[in-house]
């Protein structure tokens, strides 16, 4: 299962760097070309803002699954180590639901209901920018799996 988790940890950080760098590229062209060739690039900003949502929900993603995502921890460091648990296990069954419903679910719905549309100026499906919520919902809960079996693995030590 480590295994798997690294795996995940891996391709994710290589796909959203990668979608970085192509951001950065793509903002230091449409500078170059709007200030410089006094031509501004058409393309380019619908690409950057694609690249944009695909960054934020599979960083999304990511920092679930290494607990790097905003969470208030001052109650949880005045509680006991049983009750700490618990609400960790409670905070993971609403992330599960959120998961589930919000992105995986709302995801797919909006997925098909913008299929038949497509962007401005590249014409890709809006679904292909969509699919973004349900592939990171999906990764979320994944990673929720990996933490409930760490958090019983490290309750039955």
């Amino acid at each position: 299962m480590m295994q798997i988790r690294r795996w995940l940890d891996r391709g994710l950080l290589g796909i959203t760097s990668t979608l970085m760098v192509l951001m950065v590229l793509g903002v230091v062209w449409q500078v170059f070309s709007r200030y410089v060739l006094n031509a501004p690039s058409t393309f380019m900003e619908e690409l950057m803002r694609i690249c944009l949502i695909w960054i934020a929900m599979l960083g999304a993603g990511y920092a679930f699954g290494t607990n790097q995502h905003l969470s208030f921890s001052f109650f949880q460091e005045k509680m006991t180590d049983k009750n700490r648990k618990r609400l960790q296990l409670i905070n993971m069954v609403l992330i599960v639901g959120f998961a589930l419903v919000v992105l995986i679910k709302g995801g797919i719905d909006l997925f098909f209901v913008t299929l038949d549309e497509t962007t401005a100026i590249l014409l890709l499906p809006r679904g292909v920018v969509n699919v973004a919520l349900p592939i990171s919902g999906l990764i979320i809960l994944v990673y929720q799996v990996f933490h409930v079996v760490d958090l019983y693995r490290s309750s039955s030590q």
